[in-house]
């Protein structure tokens, strides 16, 4: 047994890791050589895929979706994901780029982190693109793609711009000019707090831990969470330990007591009672049939 390959940023033309922070491929090109990788993996680098035509299948943290393009994917680092293209044809684009790409260029260091765009806690990540919108997307991403075959002068900055550019297109295309005021509250809230859940889900597991860092009652946050994503604030953070559990299960290097202990339970009995009531499979059987 093998864990799933994590790839850092690199070439996948050469098969190299690039000391370059971005890398954009043509799909069609990656797909003609069969460069993309045929199995489950992770990634440490962000990842937008753009399939404009095409078929297939895209698995992301252990839930398949059928692409229907135009679409574009945003894939945060640690996501595992499958990609299965079935039309040697497909049109589209790839990118990957550092965790610090960003960093140097805008004052808020972690601004692509707080994109609603990337997530690592959501198991799908994608904007499908109306068919009225394909031509103002297909600009941006064929800047993108010459300005990395022609390598310009301050060719680095410009492809930042044209990132930030499509990030924020999207977001503009998704958000509601009607939406009351009281409603985008309550969801920057849900931001706020599903932000401080990835980074303390491990140690963690109970509402009130983060209530109290949002000044809110328990019950107020559970309440707006319902609201706005259907789901209840205990929910939310049984979801992404869930989530962590199966990303680590698929690596072999880790026991599943390990991993118990890495996600906060000191009883392993508890970890896999957990496990078995909110995915119904134990941890074991999830281990074996994902490498079935």
């Amino acid at each position: 047994m093998t864990h799933f390959p994590v790839y850092s940023a690199c070439n996948l033309i050469t098969k190299e890791n690039s000391e370059r922070k971005i890398v954009v491929h043509e799909l069609n090109e990656l797909l003609t050589d069969e460069h993309l990788p045929q199995k489950p993996h992770r990634h440490t680098f962000y990842q937008v895929l753009y399939i404009e035509e095409g078929t297939g299948n895209h698995k992301i943290d252990f839930n398949e979706h059928q692409i229907s393009p135009p679409v574009i994917y945003f894939l945060a680092p640690g996501q595992v994901h499958d990609l299965s293209i079935t039309d040697e044809n497909s049109l589209g684009c790839l990118i990957n780029f550092n965790q610090d790409f960003f960093s140097s260029f805008l004052n808020k260091s972690q601004c692509i982190d707080q994109l609603p765009l990337f997530s690592f806690n959501r198991s799908v990540s994608y904007y499908q693109i109306p068919k009225d919108d394909v031509c103002k997307f297909r600009e941006i991403f064929i800047k993108i793609k010459n300005l990395q075959k022609n390598a310009y002068h301050n060719s680095e900055n410009l492809l930042r711009i044209y990132l930030l550019e499509l990030f924020y297109t999207v977001l503009n295309e998704i958000s509601d000019s009607t939406e009351n005021t009281n409603i985008t509250n309550q969801k920057n809230l849900i931001f706020r707090f599903e932000k401080l859940v990835e980074e303390n889900y491990a140690t963690e597991h109970y509402p009130k831990f983060y209530a109290d860092k949002l000044a809110i009652t328990a019950n107020y946050l559970n309440y707006i969470c319902k609201n706005i994503s259907g789901k209840t604030a205990g929910e939310i953070i049984r979801n992404r330990i869930i989530l962590e559990a199966k990303r680590l299960l698929i690596n072999s290097e880790f026991s599943i007591s390990q991993i118990s202990f890495q996600l906060g339970f000191e009883d392993n009995s508890y970890f896999t009672k957990f496990f078995k009531t909110n995915s119904e499979i134990s941890p074991s059987d999830f281990r074996n049939q994902t490498y079935r």
